[in-house]
This record gives structure tokens, C-alpha cells and sequence, in this order.
């Protein structure tokens, strides 16, 4: 198959009006990726958006005379396939990312990812935006309240992912937790079993509402798992994962290599959150727990205290490992703080109780 650059490359000459090229290449990004408006193409040639627009309907049509179209009917073929995997519908820009194979080997685009030389990568891009754009199977989909622009070679699949969708947010909302991938595709097919696992992924793809964790997890958007919000967030988040009290420096640093955002976390900011939100309990010198584990605030006499209050008299060691599964100290501490005679006493069993 030829490369979809060079195919529309010498597309282009079946359109004899120079400018009428210029407006078409500019509309669709042909130079470099980057796609220009109606406005700014119309205020350098002096001319009104609509104008613009005429001329780039002329050039298209030019574009789909049949003698021309026949030449990408091997991009179009391809095309198809690949929506057809994907249940006849993609997400526009993951579409176009999987569609660099056609116009790239797969080492030539890793080469060109790792040495950001994305020019001809964002290129591959705008050709295959414009050889979509003159196929007479395929249509866009604009932007919606469910879904981002998408690509479809079947309208019906438009309703089809809807219900999909529609139907695992209904989920998400029962189990009110992120779910595996295999878990999300195996409530996807209890309602609609005859969709393929590539269907379900790109139709959640291409959903608003839905979207993945750090660890590929699903969830909703407006979860703060799947989209934290600052760094208290991200602490509970990276504590979760972790399931074991961390010292608020190993947080911070957790949350900028596995949470990574524009704004990098400092370790003074992250402490402060820590001790401010409810979800968190110091459990030891610098360590914070999450509450939701049983650690409880206070001193080791208090939590002693509460302790006693609650199962009445207790040996040392029975206190010390109850202690224990509340904050994290050394046993010795708890022997010391049960000296206290102003707090507790022993009974004649040599059992402690909280001091009357």
C-alpha cells in the first residue's frame, strides 16, 4: 500500500487552482498538523470565512472525481478493517494514532516518539483527516455530551455505544468502586454479549464519563480515584495502592512518579494535607495511615485508654497488640505509658484497667 502522505500529495494535482491547493492543505493541516480556521486563512488572502469555505468545497470535490478516489481505495479498505475491529466506531484521535502504521513501520514511529520529531507523525495524521473526510463510507461524529468526535463507518453504532456506555455508568454507580478492565467488558457483554472486547474498549474510549486510573483501572470521571483533586487526593490515592502507613517524604515522592501532573507535589505541601483531612491519621513519627484502616488519632495513653474503656480489663500483652492495630509504635512505648498510675491501675488478676 502507499503511503497515505504521498497519496494525497499527488491528490493535490487534480485540483489546478493554486490557491484553492493552499486553502485545502491549510484546512486540513497537510503542511505540518496543524489545522487552520475559516477567520485566519480568510483574513491572509483578503477574503470572507465564507468565501474560504466555497473554495475549500471546491477543492474537495475536485478531490472525490472518481479517478481520484480510486487511488486510496487501499487506505479506505484498510480503514474499514480497522473500524470493524473496533465496532464501527473510534475515538478521532486515537483513531488517527492507530492509523501511523499505514504511513510508518512500527520502529520508523517509535523512533520518531522517542526523538520527538513528531512533524511527520501529526503529518500521517492530517492525510488520513482528509482522505476520511472524502470517503463516502465513513462519517464523523461531532463532540457531544457522551462522547468526543469519533469516527464511524456504521451510523448504528453511535445508539449501540451509547447503550454500552449508558449502561456500564449504571454500574460503576452500584459498585461505586474502579473496576479491571475484564471486569468492565464482562458488564458490558451481560448487556450487549454479542460486542467484541475491542468494541467495548473503544466505545469507552470514546466516552466522556468513563475513563482509566493510573493502574488501567475504570472508573468515573468524577471520581476523585480517576481524577484527584490536588495533592490530598493523590495521598489517599498512593496510600490505597500502597496499603500500609507510609512517612508523608515516601508520599510525596510516590505521588510525583505515579501521579505525575503539570504542578509538581512538594513534600511541606503534601504534610500539611495530610494532617489537615480527616482520611488521614498520624500513626507514628512522620507515618500517616488512612482512618478507613482502623488507626485512630491521639497519644498512646489515649488510645490506652480508649482501648480499656471498651474490652474492660486486659493484660500488658493483650493491650500491647490492640495497641498495636491502632498506631504504629514501638511495644516498649506502650509498657512505659501503662506505668502511668494517674491513668491506670492493675487488679488483683495483674490485669490493667483505665484508673477510676
Amino acid at each position: 500500500m502507499s503511503n497515505p502522505i504521498n497519496l494525497i500529495e499527488n491528490a493535490l494535482g487534480a485540483i489546478s487552482n493554486n490557491r484553492t491547493r493552499e486553502v485545502v492543505r491549510r484546512r486540513f493541516g497537510l503542511h505540518d498538523g496543524r489545522r487552520h480556521t475559516l477567520e485566519a486563512i480568510g483574513q491572509d488572502h483578503g477574503i470572507t470565512r465564507e468565501r474560504v469555505r466555497q473554495i475549500e468545497s471546491n477543492g474537495l470535490s475536485a478531490l472525490r472525481d472518481a479517478k481520484v478516489l480510486n487511488r486510496f481505495e487501499p487506505v479506505f479498505e484498510a480503514v474499514r478493517n480497522h473500524l470493524s475491529e473496533h465496532g464501527d466506531l473510534k475515538r478521532e484521535d486515537k483513531l488517527y494514532d492507530d492509523l501511523t502504521y499505514v504511513c510508518f513501520p512500527a520502529k520508523e514511529i517509535e523512533r520518531l516518539k522517542k526523538s520527538q520529531d513528531v512533524a511527520a507523525l501529526d503529518r500521517c495524521r492530517s492525510a488520513f483527516y482528509l482522505i476520511l473526510t472524502l470517503g463516502d463510507d465513513f462519517a464523523k461524529v461531532p463532540e457531544n455530551e457522551y462522547f468526543y468526535p469519533v469516527w464511524t463507518s456504521n451510523k448504528n453504532s453511535v445508539k449501540t455505544a451509547k447503550k454500552a456506555v449508558e449502561s456500564l455508568i449504571k454500574h460503576l454507580n452500584v459498585k461505586k468502586s474502579v473496576l479491571p478492565a475484564e471486569k468492565l467488558v464482562e458488564a458490558a457483554k451481560n448487556i450487549l454479549p454479542d460486542l467484541s472486547d475491542k468494541a467495548i474498549y473503544s466505545y469507552v474510549d470514546a466516552a466522556k464519563h468513563i475513563k482509566q486510573d493510573h493502574k488501567g483501572h475504570y472508573g468515573l470521571i468524577h471520581w476523585f480515584e480517576i481524577s484527584p483533586r490536588g495533592v490530598k487526593d493523590k495521598a489517599y490515592i498512593v496510600l490505597k495502592n500502597e496499603n500500609r502507613p507510609l512517612h508523608f517524604s515516601e508520599v510525596t515522592d510516590l505521588i510525583n512518579r505515579i501521579l505525575p501532573s503539570g504542578r509538581r507535589a512538594y513534600v511541606q505541601t503534601v504534610h500539611n494535607e495530610l494532617i489537615k483531612d480527616k482520611r488521614f491519621v498520624l500513626v507514628g513519627r512522620g507515618l500517616y495511615a488512612l482512618s478507613e484502616w482502623g488507626y485512630q488519632p491521639g497519644t498512646v495513653s489515649e488510645i490506652i485508654s480508649q482501648v480499656l474503656k471498651q474490652e474492660g480489663p486486659l493484660t500488658k500483652e493483650e493491650i500491647a497488640k490492640k495497641v498495636l492495630a491502632k498506631r504504629l509504635v514501638k511495644e516498649n512505648t506502650i509498657l512505659i505509658n501503662l506505668q502511668n498510675r494517674k491513668l491506670f491501675e492493675r487488679d488483683n488478676t495483674g490485669r490493667y484497667l483505665v484508673r477510676a
